[in-house]
């Protein structure tokens, strides 16, 4: 890979949260900041991160608690999916209505669409939508990586039974969506550990 990942679960479903860093460069960006800012923030520090893009997989609550503080700290843009939008300013679409602790979000800086591309320092990420758990779910996928969110977990896929969701377009999205990804990328989720689309493809029984 042409940059460093760090990986640490974070809020109350334990979410992962990866912080990115440019090898060649102090540029990086942070990846589904779910809770935790503290840690989060100390992180980025330690590393020698420069941050310059916040961007989120998904729009549910586990995966955004932390965003205002990180987002405020570091004073960067916040990019999502459009489909996914709304539930950055909704407390009832991004679910914590419903856990109760309802949170309500500034509107994204950066709405996404399959096919584009962010970029931090020399490196390069893909954005593929992948719908299924939430209609604006995405995958980043550059640089022998694939940051799956709740798309594609190792040996499983995201729930299907959230407002937005669907089983079908979730199975669309692993098997036909994520097709070009090579067996060799390293597959680091939403929640859980790391695996490889080659292991995937060959185990999870949902392709």
């Amino acid at each position: 890979m042409d940059f460093s990942v760090k990986s640490f679960e974070v809020g109350p479903v334990a979410a992962n949260c990866y912080i990115l860093k440019d090898n060649d460069s102090n540029e990086g960006m942070v990846i589904d900041p779910g809770g935790n800012p503290e840690k989060i923030l100390s992180a980025i520090k330690d590393m020698g991160v420069e941050v310059k893009l916040i961007a989120l997989t998904h729009g549910h609550f586990d995966h955004i608690g932390g965003l205002d503080k990180v987002k405020n700290a570091l004073n960067v843009p916040v990019a999502i999916h459009e489909a996914d939008g709304e539930m950055l300013t909704d407390a009832k679409k991004n679910l914590s209505a419903f856990v109760g602790t309802p949170r309500e979000m500034e509107a994204a800086d950066v709405l996404l669409k399959d096919g584009d591309n962010i970029s931090f320092g020399g490196c390069s990420l893909k954005v593929i939508h992948t719908p299924g758990h939430t209609p604006g779910g995405v995958c980043f996928y550059g640089g022998g990586a694939l940051f799956s969110g709740d798309t594609l977990f190792s040996g499983s896929v995201g729930r299907t039974d959230f407002p937005g969701s669907s089983t079908e377009d979730i199975l669309d999205s692993i098997r036909n969506r994520l097709a070009k990804v090579s067996d060799a990328t390293k597959v680091f989720p939403g929640h859980g550990p790391a695996s490889t689309m080659g292991i995937e493809r060959e185990t999870n029984p949902f392709f």
